[in-house]
């Protein structure tokens, strides 16, 4: 089916080129880091958001979920810049990323 596709004539190169080999992995690893840490922040904040939901008023409980939030947002923050940094060394290094 996808020979009858007009403009595929050879299988994907993307890491075959060994003068990028290391730019391509790399980035590859950074996107999947990012999915994965957003994936994590998601289910912190619902965890948190559940335990501060089912802290019935215990003051331990609600400073835990607190915490949980605060940490989970720091987390992120850091994952994001971290990728920021990356993407713009990657730019100056004029490694081929994403």
């Amino acid at each position: 089916m996808l020979a009858q596709i007009q403009g595929i004539n050879s299988p994907a190169t993307r890491f075959t080129n060994y003068t990028t080999l290391p730019g391509d992995i790399t980035s590859r690893i950074l996107l999947f880091a990012a999915a994965f840490a957003g994936l994590f922040f998601l289910v912190r904040l619902i965890v948190s958001g559940m335990n501060m939901m089912t802290a019935a008023g215990d003051a331990g409980k609600i400073q835990s979920a607190k915490t949980g939030l605060t940490n989970a947002a720091i987390g992120l923050i850091v994952v994001i810049f971290a990728y920021i940094i990356a993407q713009l060394l990657f730019s100056l290094l004029g490694l081929n990323v994403l």
